[in-house]
């Protein structure tokens, strides 16, 4: 049964209205703009509209109503829009001249979708005063900060909003207000309310909490250290006994999950709960990586920056951090090569392969340790050495052959490469 646009208006709406609870609760909103029971959060609220002489039901609308004051002295209004496609700028238009009809020049609005925005959508929002919030639910929750910076630089977070964008892994909150780009509930107010907030919120990627380069040798000695605590003697490394070790709470679900654009999430992390969540698809030993990615947070201590995470499966193929990297794609590059150290343990993985390669007739002939092109007398020996390191250390053909290219061990003349 397809859903209709109402009802997907309405899920995007109590899934906005729950992750707004859900910052009060926790004190988010406060963050130097405003004192917890001030703020009054209200869901599908009816205003007088003295054109229409009838009321006007809003979304969600934040009151704060200051100490000693009966009536709210700030009104933040959200519109959730639930489009399939990218939001018209007449969403934004149609929700000013509603909004100026209640409120006048007394209340701000946010427009809330969870798909991307036309091009036209940013100038009617700059020139309108009405403020821009894509939400995912199942996005990466950024940690807020008190202090005035943030974990997202703006160019990645503007890399969310716009159809003519390149694709970035989705956030779950993020927000355009007057120029700024915003990864935050708390910044989002600050830009909002600066009299209250009394700093300058602009964001740079200069002034933003910058997630430390890791060498390889650093990974590598990080994930050996885990393999030792388990008493890892080789083979499969068991994940389950990891999981264990590390206090994480591992559960396996039925459910086919997507995120904002549609595509597979293979798993998801709420660090604040230590749950590691595997939602269902055919590849098992994808999902093994998705574990080993997830276990990759939490012991490289990105709850530091992270509230929650989902793992796509093109997120397991990020594997360079260096230049100019985003905070949010360097976590994901030392997740991924963490989760390659562990589940491809060095020394087993460099002996193993040596056997492997010898039981083959695999030799370096002046090409390189391993060697293969579209040749099938090259091609064959090479595809078997992938199937019995898959099958000894059960990992895909694909995170092997990213392994032997990482090492240097690995030199690809193939024209088209068949990737497995």
């Amino acid at each position: 049964m397809s859903v209709s646009s109402v009802e997907k208006g309405n899920q995007l709406e109590d899934a906005f209205h729950s992750f707004l609870c859900e910052q009060l609760d926790r004190g988010d909103l406060v963050y130097g703009v405003h004192a917890a029971q001030t703020c009054t959060i209200h869901k599908r609220k009816d205003y007088y509209c003295k054109v229409r002489e009838a009321d006007v039901n809003f979304d969600i609308v934040v009151e704060v109503t200051g100490k000693g004051r009966e009536k709210p002295h700030s009104i933040l209004v959200f519109e959730c829009k639930n489009y399939k496609s990218a939001v018209p700028e007449t969403a934004v238009t149609d929700f000013s001249h509603k909004l100026e009809r209640i409120f006048g020049h007394s209340a701000k609005g946010v427009l809330v979708y969870s798909s991307r925005l036309k091009s036209g959508a940013e100038a009617v929002s700059r020139n309108t005063g009405i403020g821009l919030a894509k939400f995912d639910e199942h996005g990466l929750e950024i940690k807020a900060d008190r202090r005035n910076t943030s974990f997202s630089e703006s160019r990645f977070i503007e890399r969310q909003f716009f159809e003519n964008q390149e694709k970035a892994k989705s956030l779950k909150f993020s927000a355009y207000f007057e120029g700024k780009y915003l990864s935050s509930v708390s910044h989002l107010l600050q830009k909002i309310d600066p009299n209250s907030a009394g700093e300058d919120t602009s964001i740079s990627a200069e002034e933003s909490d910058r997630v430390p380069f890791l060498l390889d040798e650093r990974l590598q000695d990080f994930a050996g250290k885990l393999l030792g605590e388990i008493g890892y003697e080789g083979g499969p490394v068991d994940l389950e006994k990891i999981c264990s070790f590390l206090s994480l709470d591992l559960s396996h679900s039925d459910q086919t999950v997507f995120d904002s654009s549609g595509e597979t999430i293979l798993g998801s992390a709420n660090f604040e709960s230590r749950t590691v969540t595997i939602n269902f698809h055919k590849n098992m030993q994808r999902a093994r990586f998705t574990i080993g990615h997830e276990i990759g947070h939490f012991y490289l201590g990105h709850d530091k920056y992270l509230r929650s995470e989902s793992v796509l499966e093109r997120d397991l193929f990020d594997n360079d951090e260096r230049g100019e990297a985003f905070n949010e794609v360097r976590i994901e590059c030392q997740a991924n090569r963490f989760a390659s150290n562990l589940l491809l343990p060095q020394r087993h993985f460099a002996k193993t392969t040596y056997e492997f390669r010898n039981s083959l007739g695999l030799q370096d002939r002046g090409h390189g340790y391993i060697f293969v092109d579209d040749q099938p007398c090259n091609y064959g020996p090479f595809n078997q050495l992938l199937t019995l390191l898959s099958q000894h250390f059960d990992v895909s053909k694909r995170a092997i052959e990213i392994e032997l290219v990482r090492k240097g061990w690995l030199t690809d003349q193939r024209r088209r490469h068949v990737r497995q």
